[in-house]
């Protein structure tokens, strides 16, 4: 396999689907005409890993992702094709299968343990690690059935990725857990890839993928639809999510009256059209039609650099009267961390009124803060009522991608305009700035 961890080809996976088990029966048994009708969950898929390499596995529910990453572990066998895999494989496809409810925490890992083919001594090394990593307490020495959800994750997810394997397959999984929790699992693969560790990740979350993968295979309906560098192919894929289904932006009201915090709009004006968002939530009385950005001299930019002047444009339809919205967007890095937002009733105090059949545009003006270089996702949402006290009317997550350019230096994510000064035991004042 030269330096290949996995390599597949032609792989190839299909189901006969029955109406009624009884139909099984009859098939198996030679009686009448064929009861089943077959589904093909892969077909040809063929892509090789290389040793120490991270792939990234993307595509829509039923594209069948997990259905390869069950073939690669061994729990589900091909119909046609060849897979040769290079060393011992640890999965995060189901966190705690294979647990036994009755069996303490301490046990299950041993259990765990001996199922991927790790002896006891071997597991003794690594014990005290896994225990440490997973952080539920004296429940570790409890039946794993009194455990929450959480805790049952939190130690099914530390087993799997605290063993040392050669290759690690991950599905999902990094839901686990609080905020504290994932940082570390996050942690823990950075330290796995410069061990050399070889990680199959499969995710809905495109940003992580792009940020942890070298390359990514895009499934389609059980097909490859394409394989290659991270970036690349993280970009076709979303790009063809953005033209599956679009909003299309309503006409141009001639009157916009009655309302406050308002002026009237210019119904000549071409809105750009919101590309088909999947993270969404609307009722039937207002929905947001488009959101863009704009410079001082009022052109379109996708590219924002720190420190200067730009405008958010949120567009909004009413379906009904709507009184009291309030309406803001979010800036959130690609684990879904707001990063700041803007409304009108935070930022001014007041209030957008809606009537039946309008078309609302509300501006933002502001200096962008020094944040970190890098891609992020803009939200927009629209509520009813005051900041404490609303209900959520319509709010779409991730509606496009914008590009921050700082040109200094961030250490985190946000940096403070700041007055420095520094005090010695010589004179009062060594360093103001």
């Amino acid at each position: 396999m030269q330096n290949y961890a996995v390599n597949i080809e032609n792989l190839n996976k299909t189901y006969r689907l029955y109406n009624k088990p009884s139909d099984r029966v009859k098939e198996a048994l030679g009686f009448g005409k064929k009861q089943s009708k077959t589904f093909e969950a892969l077909k040809d898929v063929s892509f090789n890993v290389k040793k120490g390499e991270t792939v990234g596995i993307i595509g829509t529910n039923g594209a069948g992702k997990s259905t390869l990453l069950k073939i690669v572990t061994g729990v589900l066998s091909p119909t046609a094709g060849n897979i040769q895999i290079e060393g011992k494989v640890s999965a995060l496809l189901e966190l705690g299968a294979g647990f036994n409810e009755e069996y303490s925490g301490i046990e299950n890992i041993y259990l765990n343990g001996r199922m991927m083919g790790y002896s006891r001594k071997e597991m003794d090394e690594r014990l005290n690690g896994i225990v440490e990593f997973a952080d539920i307490g004296d429940f570790i020495n409890q039946p794993v059935k009194t455990y929450s959800s959480g805790m049952f994750a939190r130690l099914a997810f530390a087993v799997a990725i605290n063993v040392e394997p050669d290759i690690l397959i991950v599905d999902e999984a990094l839901s686990v857990g609080d905020i504290f929790f994932q940082n570390k699992c996050f942690k823990k693969f950075d330290e796995l890839k410069r061990n050399g560790v070889t990680i199959l990740f499969v995710s809905h979350d495109i940003g992580s993928v792009r940020q942890m993968c070298s390359r990514v295979l895009w499934l389609d309906h059980g097909t490859v639809r394409a394989f290659g560098e991270a970036a690349h192919i993280c970009d076709m894929y979303m790009d063809e999510k953005r033209k599956s289904a679009e909003y299309v932006a309503g006409h141009i009201q001639d009157e916009v009256a009655g309302n406050v915090f308002m002026e009237k709009i210019d119904e000549e004006r071409k809105y750009p059209k919101i590309s088909f968002v999947e993270d969404r939530f609307h009722n039937d009385s207002v929905a947001i039609r488009s959101l863009f950005f704009t410079d001082s001299e009022d052109k379109a930019v996708n590219r924002l650099y720190v420190d200067k002047t730009y405008r958010t444009h949120v567009v909004i339809e009413c379906m009904k009267d709507a009184p009291s919205l309030i309406v803001g967007f979010v800036l959130e890095n690609n684990k879904g961390l707001p990063l700041f937002d803007i409304n009108n009733f935070i930022n001014q105090g007041e209030v957008v009124n809606g009537k039946k059949n309008d078309i609302i545009e509300i501006v933002y003006e502001y200096t962008l803060p020094r944040i970190m270089n890098g891609v992020y996702l803009v939200g927009a949402a629209v509520g009813q009522g005051t900041q404490s006290k609303h209900e959520m009317l319509t709010w779409l997550h991730g509606i496009m991608e914008l590009e921050v350019v700082n040109q200094g230096y961030n250490s985190s994510y946000i940096e403070i305009p700041s007055k420095i000064r520094a005090f010695s035991n010589r004179q009062e004042n060594v360093m103001f700035l």
